[in-house]
């Protein structure tokens, strides 16, 4: 393998290999992500987890007693949109810092983002085993392995 695609590989290598990371750390972020807004008339106060789960729900300063059963499921419903949608703004947010260094991740859900699968093709074996082969077909002809990378690539 020419020395120069050698160092452009080892450095995009450790380009994804960052990139890597930062998923990593963003998916650890997301794990302990949670919001908690409040409904307009301040009666209910909802908790939703880093997928949009509620994960508490409170009735503040007994205002629930007085309210009918269609204004307290509003109040509830209204808060629960909301946190929902803050949790998704957020989640959101911390993706486009990823997306932003050139991973190109579509959308924010996240169990479409299966890191393992994405990572699979260059780990281990994989890359080292199409290395091997490249520094063979450079010591034979080196002509025909920059032809042939052309066109795989």
């Amino acid at each position: 393998m020419d020395e120069s695609l050698r160092q452009q590989l080892e450095q995009t290598m450790s380009e994804f290999t960052k990139q890597q990371e930062s998923l990593v750390q963003v998916r650890q972020e997301l794990t302990e992500l949670s919001v908690t807004m409040r409904s307009k008339d301040r009666a209910v106060e909802v908790t939703v987890g880093p997928q949009g789960e509620p994960t508490a729900l409170r009735f503040l300063n007994n205002k629930h007693q007085t309210m009918s059963g269609q204004a307290l499921a509003t109040s509830v419903l209204e808060a629960m949109a909301a946190a929902r949608q803050e949790i998704a703004d957020q989640v959101a947010a911390r993706f486009e810092t990823v997306r932003g260094a050139g991973l190109g991740v579509a959308g924010t859900n996240l169990e479409d983002l299966n890191l393992d699968r994405l990572l699979e093709p260059l780990s281990g074996e994989g890359l080292l085993s199409w290395m091997n082969t490249e520094d063979k077909n450079s010591s034979g002809s080196s002509s025909s392995g920059a032809e042939e990378g052309k066109r795989g690539g």
